[in-house]
């Protein structure tokens, strides 16, 4: 076994999609041995984190697109890097993530990301469940079985959330018919979920303590137990103090930066305004050494 102690895991990022469109940036940054990091509620704090692979546990990538990273794995694998991914697909109409690829090039982008490091490294997140006059239980039905399908042979695991509704997004949710799922709605959700998972060979479970089922059971996305099969790393358990009361993942750094990410999903928490996205990746340089 591998011992984590004094070494740090990497979240590459909760705050943006730096495989989709920083990965210059970020290859940069290993090639460099650190990144700085601004606390996003106190700017004027800026932490620097070591990239050396002696420091660093593993990386942990989010990502809705992962192919602009393709071509360096194999850099981060000579470098000795431990990583996986979790890749967000959700297959809803452009309208939804008008900044996405079609569906197809995205599953075809996940499945050879499986094929470059092995589907136990590739995670799949249907996230968030969300409850419009579009997307109605038969369109969740329809849709989560037909991915479970077509995924299964890029993936292992799957993590299910709901939608949180902050307020800027508010709006924009009564203009599509959004509809807070009823008791009823969410058994049947999930006891579609939890079959055609288990038909797909796919291990199901929830995003920590946010939603409540009777047979979906608790997960973390950064999850050690996870990170010990993959790797042989042994690493607290300890909850990241971080991240929000429901999240049960563990202590991790991000190195990512909000409102930066350009996939333009209207249900976004990380970004509220995309112009300013925009404008922000137009004007960003990637040897700076915040993003």
């Amino acid at each position: 076994m591998l011992f984590g102690k004094n070494r740090h895991i990497i979240s590459a990022s909760r705050r943006t999609d730096i495989p989709a469109f920083y990965t210059e940036w970020f290859v940069d940054k290993v090639r460099k041995g650190y990144c700085k990091v601004a606390n996003p509620y106190n700017p004027s704090q800026i932490k620097e984190i070591s990239l050396h692979p002696e420091d660093v546990a593993a990386i942990v990538f989010w990502t809705r697109y992962s192919s602009p990273l393709h071509s360096f794995l194999a850099e981060l694998d000579s470098r000795g890097f431990n990583y996986y991914f979790l890749y967000t697909l959700t297959g809803y109409p452009r309208s939804y993530e008008p900044g996405l690829p079609a569906i197809d090039e995205v599953i075809d982008d996940f499945l050879a990301l499986a094929k470059l490091i092995g589907p136990e490294k590739v995670i799949w997140r249907y996230d968030p469940v969300i409850m419009t006059h579009e997307l109605n239980m038969d369109f969740h039905f329809r849709n989560f079985t037909r991915l479970a399908h077509k995924l299964a042979p890029g993936t292992k695991n799957v993590i299910i959330t709901f939608l949180r509704v902050y307020r800027h997004i508010t709006s924009e949710l009564k203009s599509r018919g959004y509809v807070p799922l009823s008791s009823d709605e969410r058994c049947a959700l999930e006891e579609r979920f939890v079959n055609d998972a288990s038909v797909a060979g796919i291990r199901i479970k929830r995003c920590g303590k946010r939603d409540l089922f009777n047979r979906v059971p608790e997960g973390k996305c950064i999850d050690e137990h996870l990170l010990r099969n993959l790797f042989g790393l042994e690493l607290s358990s300890g909850k990241d103090p971080g991240q929000p009361e429901e999240c049960s993942c563990i202590r991790s750094m991000d190195i990512g930066s909000y409102g930066t990410c350009l996939h333009r999903c209207f249900y976004c928490y990380a970004s509220r305004s995309f112009s300013r996205a925009e404008r922000r990746s137009r004007e960003h340089d990637y040897r700076a050494e915040m993003l």
